[in-house]
């Protein structure tokens, strides 16, 4: 059976980067989809109006993370607290010991985390590439390692970090998987405000304004795998 291991830092992220990719590999029966989210996200939103209190955010995002999961079809979820806008702060060694660990139970033949920038800028994102990479290098296997980006060519957006399209290696095509996106989107609740500021017709429940390609770059290319698929 093939393994495809995705590493983000908050819930969310998973399904705002690259939800149709891991629903596409959670409906292929020969593939097992994991993902690892380093922190609760109880530094975010509550929404607005807010949906809980903010001592009660970590544990209700828990629950939508969960929710999202179950909609994606992930096979299964390790949730960690290593404190939602502190993962710079974490020492270094402990997070690459503790996503060592997940690599080594789930041996993965690829994983998927963010690029260097993070795409938003956001420091969590930066430190789980870095801490990615690392214990990506450290399994001293051949795990073939993908960072999810957005082309310069779809988005002139001032808010987040493009890729030159000419830096693009892989693309996986989720038009199938934009209902599972949707839905998994709408069960992050507390995080409204951004979901619907990036996807502004999930509020109307319309799938036209879901994006239908994904986008990566290959850091550890897997020989003889097509560019219109990770595994």
């Amino acid at each position: 059976m093939k393994n495809l291991a995705f590493i983000f830092a908050h819930p969310d992220d998973e399904t705002f980067a690259c939800g149709g990719t891991i629903a596409r590999y959670a409906d292929d029966p020969s593939c097992r989809v994991t993902l690892y989210c380093a922190t609760r996200g109880e530094a975010g939103s509550t929404g607005h109006p807010p949906l809980c209190r903010p001592d009660e955010l970590g544990d209700v995002r828990e629950q939508e993370l969960n929710r999202a999961a179950s909609i994606l079809g992930l096979d299964e979820l390790y949730l960690r607290n290593f404190g939602d806008g502190q993962l710079e702060a974490v020492p270094m060694e402990a997070l690459i010991a503790d996503v060592g660990n997940y690599l080594e139970k789930e041996h993965p033949d690829a994983v998927v985390t963010f690029p260097p920038h993070g795409i938003s800028g956001h420091p969590d994102h930066c430190a789980i590439q870095r801490v990615t990479g690392e214990a990506v290098r450290r399994t001293g296997r051949s795990v073939g390692l993908y960072h999810i980006v957005v082309p310069d060519t779809i988005s002139q957006s001032s808010h987040i970090h493009l890729t030159p399209r000419e830096a693009i290696t892989h693309t996986i095509d989720v038009t199938a998987y934009r209902q599972q996106m949707l839905e998994a989107l709408l069960a992050h609740r507390t995080q409204h405000i951004s979901v619907e500021r990036v996807f502004p017709s999930v509020k109307q429940g319309d799938t036209d304004g879901l994006r239908k390609t994904e986008y990566y770059q290959a850091i550890h290319p897997i020989l003889g795998i097509p560019g219109h698929s990770l595994l």
